[in-house]
Parts: structure tokens; sequence; C-alpha cells
């Protein structure tokens, strides 16, 4: 304490007033005394010092000896203010997420208080779908099998809807592109439910805009194709039947440039303009169309995990399960549908077109081989009923319908956006 009261003593103040009074008073006291003398510590090189440095005696001397070395920073405050501040905002996200926790588990006490009061009265109100089938007798076993082997069905039927309506889609954005894009030339052409017809015979066609026209509609198909499966599928609140669809327009669309690459090729037809007309020999034209096929089929194999993403069943995706899944939810629907497309369209049908349904199995059957594909959604354990949903089934016939009879007879359209924008559609 002795030391203390000296130490401030001894302490000069800035004000040069205050300053002469101290010293005076100093003298007065007798606190004026000769300094010690400095201990001579020769330099011994960076890590050879003999000497260790005086440590005080006292904490309060210590204390008072590291708040005189202690040198001010024009940044220690902004430190220590980011410091405390970074310690704040963790302390209140923990705060949030407690409290978040503790409503969430206060909900589901209350649900399940709920429940088991009206089990007293209905003892088979909400239990639980999935008993396991060595529970049950062989009766209820086969008749759970059966029922189980009903809902893949349920799964199919919704996606043949789902893929017929995304192929749909996915089509007329294809030709109403090389559509508008001939109409840079003064192009008109006639729109069937089968085919764009243009007039292969005006002078108005070039080399540069028959590259143009028939590249434009594969080249935005694609971009739909990545837009959709890199962004818009990768969305957490897509899910079951709306991320199926996504998913259809996201293979349908990358078909329709890497597999449709192939089919214009094979058949001069669409697509196969583009390098026909660049001049590219045999051998480039197959190296590429194979080239395409083998992308094709990656994103098919990769896209697997997504696909299990609709099933909303932790049963479905199962190491024993998931193979037949993806059979009935994926492969399926694309055999049926092909078919539903090639009825619609007799007696019309284009070899390029149904090349271009062919091409599609490369981006659809590799899903069934991608054994280590893993669903990037976790699922309830209690299983939702799987049901047909009539919304997207009665939008695919209205589509189909309007389709095949809107189409039937075809639509001239001329189209000018020069200098006027002006659009005139007639039916043949």
């Amino acid at each position: 304490m002795e030391n203390t009261r000296r130490y401030y003593k001894s302490r000069k103040s800035k004000n040069p007033l205050l300053r002469f009074f101290q010293n005076i008073g100093n003298l007065f006291r007798g606190a004026e005394r000769k300094k010690e003398p400095v201990e001579y510590r020769p330099f011994l090189g960076k890590d050879q010092s003999s000497f260790q440095t005086e440590r005080p005696d006292s904490e309060e001397e210590g204390r008072l000896h590291r708040k005189r070395k202690k040198r001010w920073s024009p940044f220690q405050k902004f430190r220590e203010y980011t410091k405390n501040r970074d310690r704040r905002l963790e302390e209140r996200r923990k705060r949030k997420f407690k409290r978040k926790v503790q409503r969430k588990h206060k909900r589901e006490y209350k649900r399940r208080a709920r429940i088991d009061f009206i089990r007293k009265f209905l003892p088979n109100y909400k239990l639980p779908k999935n008993v396991p089938l060595t529970e049950l007798t062989e009766e209820e076993a086969a008749e759970a099998i059966k029922s189980q082997q009903k809902n893949y069905f349920y799964y199919t039927i919704n996606s043949i809807a789902l893929f017929i309506t995304a192929y749909l889609l996915i089509y007329m954005i294809y030709q109403l592109t090389v559509l508008v894009t001939a109409s840079r030339w003064r192009l008109d052409s006639v729109l069937y439910y089968f085919d764009l017809a243009f007039n292969d015979y005006s002078p108005l066609w070039s080399r540069l805009n028959i590259i143009i026209v028939t590249a434009s509609g594969p080249v935005v198909c694609l971009l739909i194709g990545i837009l959709f499966f890199r962004l818009i599928s990768n969305r957490k609140k897509l899910k079951g039947f709306r991320k199926l669809l996504v998913m259809w327009i996201a293979i349908i669309g990358f078909n329709m440039f890497l597999g449709a690459f192939a089919s214009g090729v094979s058949f001069d037809e669409g697509f196969g303009y583009v390098p026909a007309w660049l001049y590219l020999n045999v051998f480039w034209q197959i190296f590429i169309s194979l080239l395409f096929l083998f992308i094709l089929g990656l994103i098919g194999y990769y896209s697997a995990s997504k696909f299990l993403d609709t099933s909303n069943s932790s049963y479905r995706v199962r190491p024993e399960n998931k193979v037949k899944f993806l059979f009935f939810q994926v492969v399926l629907p694309w055999i049926i549908g092909i078919l539903i497309i090639f009825l619609v369209k007799i007696p019309n049908n284009t070899p390029y077109d149904t090349a271009n349904l062919i091409t599609l199995g490369f981006g659809v059957v590799p899903v069934l081989f991608n054994r280590y594909a893993r669903p990037t959604v976790l699922f309830e354990s209690e299983r939702k009923p799987t049901r047909i949903n009539w919304y997207y089934i009665i939008l695919f016939m209205v589509l189909l319908l309007a389709f095949r009879i809107g189409l039937n007879n075809g639509l001239h359209v001329v189209l000018n956006y020069k200098f006027i924008f002006s659009l005139e559609v007639t039916p043949v």
C-alpha cells in the first residue's frame, strides 16, 4: 500500500502549474530522492540473455508494472470493440437458437398431448403408417406389400403426366424461339404440332441465317436446362411433384441440345443443319455427337440424387428400394411418355422428333446405375400416403389436347419487330 501511495505521489502532472506545486510539496515532504543507478546489462545476443526482468514482489506492484509497460495503440479500441461485438452477436445467436428449439419442443409437446387425448376416444387416430412387416400377420403383411406395389404405380402415373407436360413446354419454347429468330430476316413460318415449316426455296435464306435460326432453339433449351438443373432444383422449398416437374424440364432441355445434335446429324434435320453448313466432315460430326451423348449420360447419372428427393418417403430411398423407385419414377414414365407422344403425332411423326425422344434415354437410364446416390433432403419418419395428383393429370390432358387439336391445321405466323412490332397469326 505504501508503494502505491509513493507511486501516485511521485507521478508528475501534465499541467505545469499543478506540477510546480507538486514539486514544492515533494520538497517539503522530503519525497525528493535520488534515483537508483541503472544496472548495467551487456548484450549477449538474441537468444543468449542470461538475466530475467525483475518481477514485482506484490500483486499490486505487478499490476502497476504491467500498466506502465503497456503501450496505447490507435487500433486498440477498435480491436476491443470488434471483439466485444462478435462476442455479443454470437451470444445473441445462441439465445435465438435456444428460444427456437424451446418453441419447437413446446409445439411438439402440445401436438403429442392433443393426439394422446383424442386417442382416448379414437384409438386409431394418426397411427404411424410404416409398421414393420415383422409385427404383422401373414395376411396383413401380404396386404401391405400389395399396397406398396400399388403406390409405385401411383408414382408412375404422376410422373407420366409431369413428363409430357415438361416435354410440351420445352418443345413449344424450342419452336417459338426458332420462329422469332427467323422473323429477324422476315422469314414467316407455319407452326404445326409436329414441325415448324418454312419456305425452303425462299431467296431470303443465307448460310449465316440458316446457322443462327437452327441453332437458336437448342441453345435456349440448353440455357433452360442449366437454369433448372443448377439453380431452381437446388431450392430447399421445392419438394415432391414440383421438383419432379423441374427435373423433367431440365433433362428434356439438355436433351434438346445434346441429343438433338446427334439426331440432326443422323437425319440431316433441325439442329443437324448447323454442322452441315459449318462444313464439318463426317468424323467430327460423329465425334461431337458421341461426346454430347456421353455428357447427357453423365447429367442423368448425377441427377439420381435429385430424383430421389421427389419420393417424399424415407422407405423408398433405402439402398434396397431406390433402384426400383427410380425405375417406376423415371425410366418407366419415359417409356410410356414417348409412346403417348408418338401416338399423338400420328401420322406425322418426323424422324428428327422421334430420335429426340429416344436420345432422351441417355439422360434417363443412367439414374439406375448410380448406386451411391443419396437424397439431399431428410424425410419424416412417418411416410405420407402416395396418391394420384389429379391437378397435374388434368393439366397434362388439357395441354395435350390443346397441342394436338389447336395445331392440327397449323398456324401461319408473320412477325415483324425490326422497325415496327407487328404480329399476325392466321389458321392455315
